[in-house]
């Protein structure tokens, strides 16, 4: 009996629809956890520090950073290193 250790991967655009699923519902009612202290709350209560190019999102248990946002002539760039995770 042989078993196949093969493993299927296909490239990112395989994931387009599942990550437009996600991205689409609004974002401020989804559940936000918190990396630093574990609270979690809906993005819509978090603390919003905002500038013209950008926003940072604070939690307001521990004031830790969850989410960056800026928006550059590059592009639009999403940071979220001090979320544990997003749920919608």
């Amino acid at each position: 009996m042989t078993e196949n250790n093969s493993v299927l991967f296909l490239d990112g655009n395989a994931a387009a629809s599942l990550l437009q699923e996600i991205f689409v519902p609004d974002i401020s009612i989804a559940e936000i956890r918190c990396v630093a202290c574990g609270f979690a709350s809906s993005v819509g209560s978090l603390r919003l520090y905002a500038a013209s190019m950008g926003a940072v999102l604070r939690c307001t248990h521990c004031d830790g950073i969850l989410i960056r946002a800026v928006h550059t002539r590059h592009g639009r760039w999403l940071e979220m290193t001090g979320a544990r995770h997003l749920r919608f």
